[in-house]
């Protein structure tokens, strides 16, 4: 039998790959990689989101991106990177505590964000996307 041929081992439940698993983003912790705006789309890139799965873990997911369209953004997006410190999602007037992944939005939305080094940013638009990365791996969190 070749290498080819032999079974690989699950991974650990610790790292597990996202295939078909959903996740519920948790926004303080996560860390904003970058932003950028374009044509009236605020993209937002996670470097690392905090998130729960299927089974309720705690846990980080890298190659997580929110797209705003038909959006506006209020603050300093050039010192909007990092940690969060709070983050608020409301999406036609009502609160949305932990938002699917991958999911979609449309309505009124609005992302209001408090950073880690006291950066202030609201996003405003008419549909959000969040999306994971195809290769991602879910790393859940073994703190005490």
């Amino acid at each position: 039998m070749s290498l080819a041929d032999e079974a690989m081992p699950d991974p650990s439940p610790a790292v597990r790959q996202n295939a078909r698993m959903r996740f519920a983003l948790d926004w303080t912790d996560s860390e904003v990689g970058d932003i950028a705006v374009e044509d009236g789309v605020v993209r937002m890139r996670l470097a690392a989101a905090s998130v729960r799965d299927d089974d309720g873990n705690l846990g980080w997911l890298p190659g997580v991106t929110l797209a705003f369209a038909e959006a506006e953004l209020v603050g300093d997006a050039a010192h909007a990177f990092g940690r969060l410190a709070e983050g608020r999602l409301r999406h036609d007037g009502r609160d949305v505590a932990q938002p699917p992944l991958p999911g979609a939005l449309a309505g009124d939305l609005e992302l209001t964000l408090r950073f880690a080094n006291g950066t202030p940013l609201t996003a405003r638009g008419r549909s959000l996307s969040l999306s994971v990365a195809d290769d991602t791996r879910f790393k859940e969190d073994l703190s005490c």
